[in-house]
């Protein structure tokens, strides 16, 4: 074979293989773009999706440290909500709330984080950053309440039985990034600053509050927000006190905003073969009883009364839970260990300030 034709082969060759090689990157491109496509389809808006794949960045899915906003949203007494309703009820309930909550989340540039059995948890800051996060959730999370008042005119007509909502929002350093393990793997973000958020979410039924914000997450936006202190509340789970506000409104005009139509879904459920005994349903259960004020404070007791306020003061923020231990010192019979079953709890260290005074929790 003459050297030219030779030179010829090796030529063509060389440029099948690059083009074997071109084909199989843009299989794996194409491969990559969907799996992005795919994962944050299911937590942002479209209009976020495009922004993140045109930026083709390869740290996408890397861990990173990350200062976001995370609102942590909750149905209040959840499972005694519940309890008398069919199972498929209690689904219908948990999809209005996703699409309350979902829709403000997204429309306020966050993204949905994971949904809970009773809530949601959204972020704010994460993937793209945002330097209006605070504001930004804090909108959010008064538009979820307006909206899950508004809805209780509908679940009257509907002669069922309303819920309300607690939400916590904190702000601060974060890992965001891609966790799971080999067969399912999810973007979230994990910290104790998103531990703290779950927290204030509890210690907003514990002060019959809609919404509590972290200082961190407020401090910047005292000028814009109705805020109430709140300080010294210890926290289960974590080691600091509880120095946020209750967020009551935005001073500066709130835009209206209307739950897109088609957003509340409800789950097709496949009827049973055989029906279940007749358990109680939400129609037959009449309005809930109006919603009590936000954060309302105990009055401070006067000294006569001390001893009294002193055993009431030793009772855990959301009360005595039922708990006879709590409430009477229970113990064991004689024949066993003499000692409560329980420890006194310690009285609070919460004060909580409104209208020109200092109150006790």
């Amino acid at each position: 074979m003459p050297f030219s034709q030779g030179l010829a082969v090796l030529v063509a060759l060389g440029a099948l293989a690059g083009l074997v090689l071109a084909w199989r990157r843009w299989l794996a491109a194409r491969r990559e773009l969907a799996r992005v496509r795919g994962t944050f389809a299911r937590y942002v808006a479209p209009s976020v999706v495009d922004v993140l794949l045109a930026r083709k960045d390869e740290r996408l899915f890397t861990g990173r440290a990350v200062r976001a906003t995370i609102l942590v949203c909750r149905i209040r007494d959840f499972a005694h909500f519940i309890e008398p309703l069919p199972p498929e009820e209690a689904l219908r309930y948990l999809n209005e709330l996703y699409a309350l909550a979902g829709t403000a989340i997204q429309r306020h540039r966050g993204i949905i984080d994971s949904f809970l059995g009773d809530g949601l948890v959204g972020v704010f800051g994460v993937p793209l950053e945002n330097p209006t996060q605070e504001d930004d959730a804090l909108q959010a999370a008064l538009e979820v309440v307006r909206h899950v008042v508004a809805m209780r005119k509908r679940w009257e007509k509907q002669h069922r039985k309303p819920f309300t909502v607690g939400i916590g929002v904190n702000t601060g350093t974060v890992i965001a990034g891609d966790a799971g393990f080999r067969d399912r793997r999810e973007f979230t973000v994990v910290g104790s600053e998103a531990t703290f958020a779950h927290r204030l979410q509890e210690a907003a039924f514990a002060l019959n509050a809609f919404v509590v914000a972290s200082r961190a997450t407020c401090a910047t936006l005292t000028s814009d927000y109705k805020l109430v202190p709140v300080s010294g509340v210890p926290l289960p789970g974590v080691r600091r006190l509880m120095d946020a506000f209750v967020v009551r409104a935005r001073l500066r005009g709130a835009e209206s905003f209307t739950v897109p139509v088609g957003a509340m879904v409800e789950t097709s459920i496949e009827a049973p073969a055989q029906a279940p005994a007749p358990v109680a349903s939400a129609q037959t259960t009449p309005a809930a009883e109006r919603e009590p004020p936000l954060a309302r404070p105990r009055p401070r007791p006067s000294a006569t009364a001390r001893p009294a306020a002193a055993r009431a003061a030793a009772e855990p923020l959301g009360g005595d839970l039922g708990l006879p231990e709590i409430k009477h010192g229970w113990t064991f019979p004689p024949d066993d260990d003499a000692r409560p079953i329980l420890p006194e709890p310690p009285p609070p260290r919460a004060t909580y300030e409104d209208r020109g005074g200092a109150f006790d929790l």
